[in-house]
């Protein structure tokens, strides 16, 4: 294929002449006319009105982007076209570095506001299913059970939260994964179940571990030998001995590990319980193994452990880690320090839930990575002492008790199968259930006579097959949550008015718009009577409701589900960090530095504080864990706290949390593109483009040690590169005084790749944080960037509003919302920016009332 004609597959024709656009009268999402001279220089001699070579007329091609998404498609091509290096033709003449640096520039800023405009809704919200966060708080509402959403369609955010209906939907097909998650839920809540017996288990480890590592040590003795027999003598074949051959019996004789085993046994404490030490066995370490939990023994749970501390271990060690699982799959549960001496040890309290339907094991050992990084450390420090990573906890004794009953649990299931009056038929009773259980499950929208007929006949015909009462309404039961009505949100489709005004939302769907915006689940008793009386229509009414939500503990869910979405915290589990190159950044440590966000975000809500106070606290809000991390002294315990940081403290606000700068890493470097943009994005709301297909790779720099702005500036050498990284790297500069992890560092080392024994340090660089931002701004440090980002805390709230119209109301944040966010921030302007002023705006807006 040609050139031409592969770019005549890029590009279609218009019908706007390119040379009519006028940039005093031009639109947004507008490519500016001056443009047209590259179109004219390089273009025009195969691609002009008169010679169209392969079909192709540049000169019909619309300047305004967004003028419909086939024209915005057209400019996207060329966009990538240019970038590709396809465009011009080799044997064309080139476009100089200049004309093509500041064409491309404007394409990619006016193509990003083109699809701004192209997506907007117009304020339509789109008909959207329950999301998998929502769908589990309904379905645990409703029954006391929490469903595994694990089966269940994808909740596929396109335009960054997992409330928008444009990227809810499933097909036919998987109507039946709901009907079996619901099924399953039914039975779990209503099937009559023999209560299990609340009771204390105690594990004594040194029953149960001492004499099985004793075991492995003298099968190690043995092994070694054996060995030893084998290679002193030359009679006797190797398989006489255990061996495949000479090569296996000398391999197996290096027995790295009976050190610290023996050390292990040698030690007077484990003959009266356990110490946690690095392991070759499965699973990495010693850990003390609680009874299994099996389906039917759900409710609240609570460990006892009598524990203490090696004094000299490393600080990290001195947490215990409880873990849940069965099988080879871990999820962490939490961490405790222990801070007791050997000589008088301490008892360890943990409570967790144990949920209907699982079938699960606790675990306790010492903190853990994700990666093999314990076992890589404990063979390093065999090198150094011979033995092994020193233990960091003793455990004498472990004891779990329960389980609770769970009375909201029972509670639900009496409401649901209600006592039969004694004058009612079975008949009636069951058309009672259902029709009951039918305008709960609809969130107080009653269900229609024709569907309950269906229903009961559903149930007579069970019934007649020979299943039990229970059995019969179970089945039919999961019908209701399977129906359309349960998984959607569904406001009664009315007519607008002649000039387009969409209608308002009555009472019920109001209370059901706003418990879902704010707790991610159905109304409360309150919120459902205030909805059906029409009282909640009243804006102070509505207000006094807002407020009481927000202070209630289930706005923990709104917090956790917003924010993670907005700040894209994803990122932070996506890469697995080495652990012995960052030993301190551990599951602890990486779990609770997203807590720490979260936790913040509270904080600032509950204290009504403004919203700036993300850019700019003196304090931050965290744990015991992120303390030792931080090395901020006098934090004891594992509840997160607010903690003030002095002036000079590198903490304090988003930049400073490990949880950002981790996010923008890949787990072994930082990365100034990835961090730069995330502060464009989220602080400055001056996002990037899309970074361009088909960037060219620098091969040229293969094997090179450069610094991170070393390699920036090669990338900028590049004119399709050049236009965003002139933008995005200066901030992403002020940020490389922060390793790969988020901790403080004053050079960059690069250390040699391969296995974790070989690595040397190759090169180091001084780091110079200087940079600037779009706006000219410059800093010659973090202190001064950090500084200069909370100057814009008027971008910041603007982006901030942005997200929250999109998250509260189902869509993406379009064109015709800004009079909207216009309202929202002026309103929180007058009451100092709290968190909750922007919220109150968003839900006393007739956007937000409006079907």
């Amino acid at each position: 294929m040609t050139a031409c004609t592969l770019l005549a597959t890029l590009v279609a024709c218009a019908n706007e002449p390119v040379c009519s656009a006028d940039e005093s009268t031009a639109s947004p999402a507008t490519m500016p006319a001056k443009h047209a001279a590259v179109f004219k220089q390089y273009c025009f001699d195969c691609h002009d009105a008169a010679s169209e070579e392969a079909g192709v007329n540049l000169e019909q091609l619309s300047f305004d982007i967004a003028k419909d998404i086939e024209n915005a498609e057209r400019w996207a091509k060329v966009l990538n076209a240019i970038n590709s290096g396809e465009m011009p033709p080799a044997d064309a003449e080139p476009i100089s570095d200049d004309q093509k640096s500041a064409f491309l520039k404007d394409l990619s800023e006016q193509m990003v506001i083109a699809r701004k405009r192209l997506s907007d809704t117009g304020g339509v919200v789109t008909l959207r299913r329950l999301n998998r966060r929502e769908y589990a708080n309904t379905v645990e509402s409703l029954l006391g059970v929490r469903p595994d959403v694990s089966v269940l369609p994808d909740d596929q955010a396109t335009s960054g939260f997992d409330t928008q209906g444009a990227s809810l939907f499933m097909s036919s097909d998987q109507i039946e994964q709901y009907l079996a998650s619901a099924r399953r839920s039914l039975e779990l809540a209503l099937s009559p179940q023999k209560p299990t017996k609340m009771r204390t288990v105690r594990v004594e480890p040194e029953d149960e571990y001492t004499p099985h590592y004793a075991a492995a040590a003298e099968q190690m003795r043995d092994t070694r030998r054996r060995a030893d027999a084998f290679l002193s003598q030359t009679e006797k074949p190797a398989s006489d001995f255990g061996f495949l051959d000479a090569y296996q019996a000398k391999r197996q004789r290096r027995i790295e590990w009976l050190p610290l085993m023996e050390d292990y046994l040698n030690r007077p404490e484990t003959k009266t319980g356990i110490t946690l030490i690095m392991t070759i066995k499965q699973g990495g370490y010693t850990k003390v193994k609680l009874p299994v939990l099996h389906e039917s023994q759900d409710g609240r749970y609570t460990i006892r452990v009598r524990a203490a501390a090696y004094p000299d271990a490393r600080g990290r060690l001195h947490y215990l880690e409880f873990s849940e699982g069965f099988g080879t799959g871990r999820t962490r549960l939490g961490w405790r320090k222990v801070t007791a001496p050997l000589s008088a040890p301490e008892i360890i309290q943990f409570s967790f839930v144990h949920r209907p339907g699982e079938k699960k094991q606790i675990w306790i050992h010492q903190r853990s990575h994700q990666d093999r990084a314990d076992k890589n450390q404990a063979t390093i420090d065999m090198q150094a002492n011979g033995i092994g990573t020193p233990p960091g906890l003793w455990i004498d004794w472990a004891e779990l008790t329960g389980p609770e009953p769970d009375g909201n649990r029972e509670q639900l299931a009496t409401q649901i199968l209600f006592e039969k009056p004694a004058d009612w038929t079975e008949q009636r009773y069951a058309g009672e259930v259902l029709r009951r259980f039918a305008e709960r499950a609809f969130r107080g929208k009653p269900a229609n006579r024709e569907y309950l007929d269906q229903l009961n006949q559903r149930y007579h015909d069970n019934r007649a097959e020979g299943q039990s009462q229970t059995e019969a309404l179970i089945d039919t039961l999961s019908i209701i949550l399977a129906s359309p009505s349960f998984l959607y949100m569904i406001e009664d489709a009315e007519p607008g008015t002649a000039d387009g005004v969409r209608p308002m939302l009555n009472g019920n769907e109001l209370a059901v718009r706003l418990s879902y915006f704010l707790w991610s689940a159905p109304p409360d008793d309150e919120l459902t009577r205030l909805g059906r009386t029409g009282e909640l229509l009243d804006n102070d009414v509505l207000r006094q409701q807002t407020t009481r939500m927000i202070a209630d503990a289930r706005a923990d869910k709104f917090v956790r589900g917003f924010v993670y979405q907005w700040l894209q915290m994803e990122r932070l589990g996506m890469f697995q960090y080495d652990g012995v190159q960052f030993p301190t950044f551990d599951n602890a440590a990486r779990e609770c530095a997203g807590e720490e966000i979260f936790q913040t975000f509270q904080l600032i809500l509950d204290e009504r504080l403004p919203l700036q106070t993300l850019l700019d606290a003196d304090f931050v809000v965290i744990n015991d864990v992120l303390a030792d991390f931080y090395e901020i002294p006098g934090v004891d315990g594992h509840a997160f706290r607010k903690v003030p940081v002095p002036n000079d403290s590198k903490r304090g606000g988003l930049l400073g949390t490990a949880a950002v700068l981790a996010m923008g890493s890949d787990g072994q470097r930082p990365s100034p593109v990835e961090r730069g943009v995330w502060v464009l994005r989220h602080l400055l709301n001056d996002p990037p483009p899309p970074a361009p297909p088909n960037v060219p790779m620098l091969s040229r720099l293969d094997g090179q040690l450069l610094a991170a702005r070393d390699l920036a500036r090669a990338h900028q050498e590049q004119p399709q590169c050049a236009n965003c990284h002139q933008k995005i790297d200066p901030i992403g500069y002020g940020l490389e005084n922060f390793d790969a992890a988020g901790l403080w560092r004053d050079t960059e080392v690069i250390t040699s790749p391969g296995a974790y024994r070989k690595r040397k340090k190759l090169k180091e660089f001084e780091i110079d944080a200087s940079g600037q931002l779009p706006d000219g701004r410059q800093f010659a440090n973090y202190n001064e960037l950090r500084d200069a980002v909370s100057e814009r805390g008027e971008d910041f709230a603007r982006g901030f509003t942005e997200s929250l119209i999109g998250y509260g109301l189902g869509r993406p944040y379009g064109f015709t919302d800004d009079a909207l966010a216009n309202e929202i921030l002026s309103y929180a302007n007058k009451n100092g920016y709290e968190v909750s002023a922007f919220i109150h705006a968003l839900t006393q807006s007739s956007a937000f009332r409006t079907k």
